[in-house]
Order: structure tokens, then sequence, then C-alpha cells
């Protein structure tokens, strides 16, 4: 490949990179968090006084008084079995409302075995989760947006490696430090980027599916197929064909025979979710999901039946999968880490935070790119978009650190998750504002310690408002809460040290670097007129 063509795929993979890079930081970061998305829900909804794991019976008795009293139910509603880490049987259902909203019912069971209809407001897990798929856009259409995004970063990475090619084995695992941070950057990114690159790929196929898979089969449609594309693919992907209502009435067959039919078709079915349509009616329905043991990567099964008369109309099961469904089941498995356990996850945990790590430092290496080492006045759109970043990135950090405590802090109140989402919002855009009203290294510094300081509390916010501090959790042996405080801590010192480091670039960098502590004008004679590699 000639230099020419070389500069070609550059413009390309620099262009591509600054467009999607810091909202892929934010999917990235927020997605390392929500591979614990079990384990963040049991921190989020710890309570004092542990709630004894509730078993089929109750489910039952929870099913019976929800149709009693709330028969707008019976549509649709989804019943949610205890299992590891939630013990209490759920029942939700979704109201449509005039303006196109949903508005979610939840019922529970009360110790006294008395329903409850207060909604579940522990909503961290689930609010980080979907930053990582909407970059913190309305869900609306962020998540169309991050579809396109990530299109672009299949752009990026195609780019990327055609860049790289020439030197890949002179560069691959070479980091050079010194005095020339451009040269440090872009060793860096590239090692990052060329060994994770499988896994980049793969998340970036698997997210265009998941975002705007759906309008890929448009052209399908309404060019070559004469029915609803849903219809023929939907049995593959294992989702039957729902019954029509008949308008008469039946009784349901009761939870635990349901669940023993499901697991009569697919052996060992560990059900979550029992999903019901037409309560009541002899046409009605309902979908048992839950996982299985398989020898593919996908673990998910589902069983529909009748839920009067218990005929199995579909049953969807990994090890039964056409080579189309295991090859997306697989795809859209990897994309979720369902396989492999905590090992899996912790490989992904760090595999997030080096992907957010290689954009920062592709926007650092634009910013390098392009700096007049000859003058002290920087280009302005150097020093925008290096605020920018610090910004987006660094605020997104803090803002998911706050939002951590504010779930802490108000879990008595009814409108914690709205709490949760202003806190970050505020500090999100809040540091924005910040790194414009400040120099970029001064900014880039505050920024890191308000990092450190959020998730240094963590812990401590655990201690103060649940009566267990890290210390009390590994000795009752609540693991899942020493582990978010422990790592808590490790990155709250990881952030404090980030800050020490901008802080002392600062003070040793060129005087003529976006990233030195500002220097008053009349001092700009000062500034070396010689080439440096600071």
């Amino acid at each position: 490949m000639n230099s020419s063509e070389v500069k070609k795929w550059l413009y390309l993979h620099t262009w591509t990179g600054l467009v999607a890079g810091m909202a892929l930081f934010i999917a990235f970061y927020a997605g390392s968090l929500t591979v614990f998305f079990h384990e963040l829900e049991v921190w989020d909804s710890y309570r004092l006084d542990p709630v004894m794991e509730q078993s089929y019976d109750d489910a039952q008795i929870l099913f019976d008084r929800v149709i009693q009293q709330d028969p707008l139910a019976k549509p649709n509603m989804r019943l949610y079995p205890s299992r590891p880490g939630h013990p209490e049987n759920i029942v939700r259902w979704y109201e449509r409302l005039e303006n196109g909203n949903y508005e979610p019912h939840e019922y529970r069971l009360s110790e006294e075995t008395r329903l409850n209809d207060a909604v579940d407001n522990a909503h961290l897990a689930s609010f980080i989760y979907r930053l990582h798929y909407t970059a913190g856009l309305p869900s609306s259409f962020g998540i169309y947006a991050l579809g396109i995004i990530c299109l672009i970063y299949g752009m990026a990475l195609v780019s990327g490696v055609l860049i790289f090619i020439p030197n890949f084995l002179k560069d691959l695992f070479i980091v050079r430090g010194g005095r020339n941070k451009k040269r440090f950057w872009l060793d860096a990114h590239n090692v990052v980027g060329v060994l994770s690159l499988p896994w980049h790929i793969m998340f970036a196929w698997s997210s265009v599916v998941l975002c705007i898979g759906v309008f890929f089969l448009m052209p399908f449609q309404f060019l070559v197929f004469d029915e609803d594309v849903q219809k023929i693919f939907g049995a593959e992907l294992g989702r039957a064909p729902s019954l029509n209502a008949s308008g008469d009435s039946a009784s349901v067959l009761p939870v635990a025979e349901i669940i023993r039919v499901a697991n009569k078709s697919a052996p060992g079915i560990s059900p979550t979710q029992l999903r019901y349509t037409n309560v009541g009616d002899r046409n009605g329905m309902v979908v048992v999901y839950g996982t299985v043991d398989s020898s593919t990567l996908s673990t998910n099964a589902n069983v529909s039946m009748n839920s009067v008369t218990g005929e199995v109309l579909h049953v969807s099961h990994p090890e039964s999968a056409s080579p189309g469904a295991t090859f997306y089941n697989g795809l859209i498995a990897l994309h979720y880490v369902s396989f492999g356990g905590l090992v899996a996850k912790w490989i992904y945990f760090l595999l997030g935070l080096l992907g957010a790590f290689m954009f920062y430092t592709g926007n650092l290496l634009w910013i390098e790119t392009r700096r007049k080492r000859r003058q002290f006045q920087q280009p302005k759109w150097s020093l925008f978009l290096a605020r920018l970043n610090s910004g987006v990135c660094i605020g997104c950090m803090a803002g998911i650190s706050i939002a951590f405590l504010v779930s802490r802090a108000f879990s008595e109140f009814e409108n914690r998750g709205e709490l949760t989402e202003l806190a970050y919002f505020l500090v999100f855009f809040g540091a924005i504002v910040w790194s414009y009203i400040r120099p970029v290294a001064l900014g880039t510094r505050d920024l890191l310690f308000v990092c450190a300081l959020g998730t240094g509390l963590i812990p401590v916010f655990d201690g103060v408002f649940i009566d267990l501090p890290i210390w009390l959790s590994l000795a009752k042996g609540d693991w899942i809460l020493f582990l978010v405080d422990a790592l808590a801590v490790v990155g709250s010192i990881i952030f404090w040290q980030m800050g020490r480091g901008v802080a002392k670039r600062a003070r040793s960098s060129d005087r003529n670097s976006v990233w030195s502590y500002p220097v008053d004008s009349a001092d700009e004679s000062a500034v070396i007129r010689k080439p440096t590699f600071g």
C-alpha cells in the first residue's frame, strides 16, 4: 500500500473516529459496568431485612390476586419467578397511555401474603444499561442513533487495520514512553485496538444488528415477501405466533404445572419469566422463558403453550435450533456475555474499559497531531475538542459515580429512579460546562478528582445508609456488596492518580500545549520558538 492510499485510510479513520468516539466511550464505559447487571441490581436493591425466597405456590397466590384485583392485566402480563439474587415473585404489566407511552404496574406479595403494588424504585442498573445502548440520548431515537454510530465504528475499525498493516510486526507490542506524547498515545491506541480487534468487530456487528437490524429487513418485507417478515423468521428466532382470543372463558393452568410442562419440553430449563396473553380465555397463551445448559454459546430457551390446556405450541432450544438461528443467537450471546460465567464477565469488563480508553486516546491523537509547536496560540478546533473530550468522557464517568451515591442515599424515596437520572445528567452537563470555563488541563484535572471523590464515597455511603461498611460486608460474606465497594476503592485510586498525572504533565509540558497550565499573554514571548517533543 503506497503512502497516498494510507493517507486516504487515515483520513477516513480520523473522521469516523471523531464522529463516533465520544458516544462510543459512553456506550463502552456503561457497558463494562452492565456486564455485572445482575450484581448491580442486587447492590441497588439491598435491604437490611432480607426477603425469604418465595416458592411457586407463592407465585400462584400472587398471580390469582393480581387477576382478581386488576383485571386490566389479563391481555398481557408477565410473571417473574424468584431466583437466586431475586427472592421475590413479581408480576408486571404495562398500560398503554393515550400519549403512546407505557405506565408500568408491578405487584409483589408481602410477608403477610398481602398484595403490594409499589413499583420497585431501584433503577440504577437499568439506567446504566440504557446509557449503554443510547449514550444518554432519548430512548425513542437514541438506540437507532447508536446503531448508526456503530456502523461508523465498523468503518473506523476497517480503516484502522489498513493503516496499521504496513507496520504490523514492527509496532504490535511496542509502547514508547518519553517526551513524545503523540508517539506514546499512538502506540497505546494501536496495541489496545489490534489485540482486542476480534472483540470490537463482534461488538460493532452485533450492535448494528440489535439497534437497527430491523431496517435491513425492510427491503425484504416490501420487495421479496408478500407477508410479514417477522412471521417468517419469528419461529426461527424463538417467537411463536400468538393465539387469537376466542371470547370463551376458561381456567388457567397452575404456575407449577406450566413450569412442569416447560421442563418436559425443554429439560433443565430454569424459568426467568412467564409471559401471559389473554389470561382466562380458552385461547390464552403463555411463553416460559429461561436458561438451559447448552453446548452452544446461547443458553436461552423458551416454550410456548396454551395456558388452559397445556398444549405445547412451540419450543425454542439452542440444541435444536437451525444453523441460522444458532449463528444469530450466538452473536447475541457474545454481545451480552451470557456464557462463560464470571470469568467471561471479568474479561468483558476489562475489554470494555480498554475500549473506552481506545476511543479517548483516539481523540487525544487528533489533538496532538494538530498541535502547533512553534506558536503559543493553538488552533481553536484543538482547544474545542480537547475540552469536549474531557467534558463528555470524564463527565460520563463522574455522573455514573454520583448516580451510585444518589441511588443509595435516596433508596426510600418513590422517585429514586428519577433522582438518580437527574443527578447523572446534572453532573454530565455540568462537567461539559466546567471544561469550557476552565483551561483544558485544569478542567480535566478537576473532573478526574471529582471522579475519584464520587467513586470513593460509594463504600462510605454503604456504611452510612445501610450500615454495612466494606469490612463488614466481607466478614458477613455479602460478596456482591463487597465486590462493588472494592472496585469503587480501586477506581477511586486510579482516578486520583490520573488527576495527579494530568497536573504533573501540565506543570512540565510545553507552554504551547493545550495540556499545560495557562500563562499570561504577556508571557507568550517566553515560549521557546523551536520544535520540541513534549
